[in-house]
């Protein structure tokens, strides 16, 4: 889990934002929660119960946590998968985050306020775009490392940091400007082991031919799908969500005929056949040689005929 934000930023011109004037109130209020729930590092939690503990967070169920991230996602504002913001990176500083920031711009207003008094000295040894003043008792490890730290990028430190001083900022700043871009399913892709073994750890009740065949799902869903949709950041996570919505319908006993499904019907065809499935016992009932499976073959079942006497009426009678 990342580290937990006690608060996080905020722009005004979220009043005029094309994409929250799109969502009803409720979804916009769903937003920021979820933004506050990336700040306590909720949605950063990898494991099988995210969903469940985004859901009791926001007041509502996780098939309404569901719709909420698909509408949320349709205006561009989070990614349907993993409820994660899109544009959070950008929005939001690493500065914030960092719990040594506020103590290092203590010490540099301490010491600043220290040298303000005394003559000081300037040192133009070094190569920087301004003079540098070193105070008594401070050296030069502690002047670099305080300067640096306010006023170098965070990027362009870390890359100094592998590959030296001689490296230039025009290098540094390419690669920090490298991220990672969202890709498609891979052709071919099969089901590794560790993500199956994942899958049957956090869904107990699928068997091993379950996860197997939601891995086939999966691969052809996304490898139909078109447009920006179609790309993801992390896939594991991806699979990982796939697994804890997947629903796997087990045949029953209700009949014999119950377990057979025909892809291509319609919901008035399924109607029909599932009427008929509830009329079989009784019809059964008078033919008992007969399996009830027998009413949806092709052949015909020979019920025997009842005669039905009916009380016959002279003209004499009704006079």
């Amino acid at each position: 889990m990342s580290m937990q934000l006690p608060w996080f930023r905020a722009y005004t011109e979220m009043v005029d934002d094309e994409k929250l004037r799109l969502l009803a109130f409720e979804d916009r209020w769903h937003f920021m929660a979820l933004l506050c729930l990336k700040g306590r590092g909720v949605l950063d939690d990898a494991g099988p119960l995210m969903m469940r503990k985004v859901a009791v967070k926001m007041g509502i169920d996780t098939r309404t946590l569901e719709e909420v991230g698909r509408r949320l996602a349709e205006v561009g504002l989070i990614d349907q998968e993993s409820l994660q913001p899109l544009r959070w990176n950008t929005r939001q500083m690493r500065s914030d985050s960092d719990p040594t920031a506020a103590d290092r711009k203590r010490r540099q207003r301490a010491k600043a306020k220290e040298a303000a008094p005394l003559q000081p000295e300037t040192d133009r040894s070094r190569v920087m775009e301004g003079d540098v003043t070193r105070t008594e008792g401070e050296t030069d490890a502690d002047t670099e490392a305080d300067t640096e730290a306010d006023q170098e990028p965070h990027e362009e430190k870390a890359v100094k940091a592998k590959t030296g001083p001689g490296v230039g900022h025009a290098a540094a700043a390419g690669q920090s400007h490298k991220a990672k871009a969202a890709t498609r399913l891979a052709d071919g892709w099969v089901l590794q082991k560790t993500w199956c073994d994942w899958a049957l750890q956090a869904r107990p009740d699928l068997t091993e031919e379950d996860v197997r065949t939601q891995a086939e799902v999966f691969a052809d869903f996304w490898h139909a799908k078109a447009g920006v949709d179609a790309k993801k950041l992390d896939w594991l996570a991806t699979w990982r969500n796939w697994v804890r919505r997947c629903e796997v319908r087990k045949p029953t006993a209700r009949s014999a005929y119950g377990a057979q499904q025909h892809c291509g019907e319609t919901s008035y065809q399924r109607s029909m056949r599932e009427r008929a499935q509830e009329a079989v016992p009784s019809i059964a009932r008078q033919a008992p040689e007969a399996s009830p499976a027998d009413f949806f073959k092709s052949r015909a079942i020979e019920v025997a005929a009842r005669r039905i006497e009916r009380p016959q009426k002279s003209i004499g009678s009704e006079a």
